[in-house]
């Protein structure tokens, strides 16, 4: 649904800006050939390294697992301070990919902010040349649109790219449910799917 929401806003402001400068639309089929592989290559990327990330917290959280069933123990045998260390490694390599991630979705931050400004630039330099036959009202909508087109442009590309890898989690859930063996002591249970 957010999805959608943020297409649907992307595209009127597009639309708006379209309507105030009619040889803007030209530049419109370059803001989507250049938006289509910037998404194709942050959504490979992204979904790596979302995986790495999945990966990389299993250790941790298994750490973090054993450490509170072994508590007794731990204390016990005088083994905390090492456990705390061993979990601030854990902690350390788990963090590696999100930051990786969170440096990704800055890069594309600036990537589309610099799209944003190459279109007010080829705004501007449309108004310039046609001063005379563009109305100033549709020219203040315009340049408004193209100003917050940037965050929807990056709204609408990060939320594509977390239904991507929701339906990539849900994928992998179901392939593990349908391959896993069943225990055979086990009840019978209905496959899923």
């Amino acid at each position: 649904m957010l999805t959608v929401t943020v297409f649907i806003g992307a595209v009127g402001q597009v639309a708006l800006t379209c309507v105030a400068s009619g040889w803007f639309a030209i530049s419109t089929v370059g803001l989507f050939t250049v938006l289509f592989f910037l998404q194709k290559f942050y959504l490979r990327t992204s979904r790596q390294i979302r995986l790495l990330d999945l990966e990389a917290k299993s250790p941790l959280y298994s750490f973090f697992i054993s450490s509170f069933e072994g508590l007794t123990a731990l204390r016990a045998y005088g083994w905390t301070k090492r456990a705390d260390e061993s979990n601030l490694e854990h902690l350390n390599e788990s963090q590696k990919p999100y930051y990786l991630l969170w440096c990704m979705q800055r890069w594309l931050a600036l990537v589309l902010d610099l799209v944003v400004v190459g279109l007010a630039v080829l705004l501007m330099g449309v108004v310039v040349g046609l001063r005379d036959q563009i109305n100033p009202g549709l020219l203040g909508v315009a340049l408004c649109s193209v100003m917050s087109l940037g965050t929807q442009l990056s709204a609408m590309i990060t939320s594509w790219t977390q239904l991507e890898t929701s339906l990539g989690a849900v994928t992998r859930v179901n392939q593990f449910a349908n391959e896993t063996p069943r225990d055979p002591d086990g009840p019978d249970m209905p496959k899923p799917g």
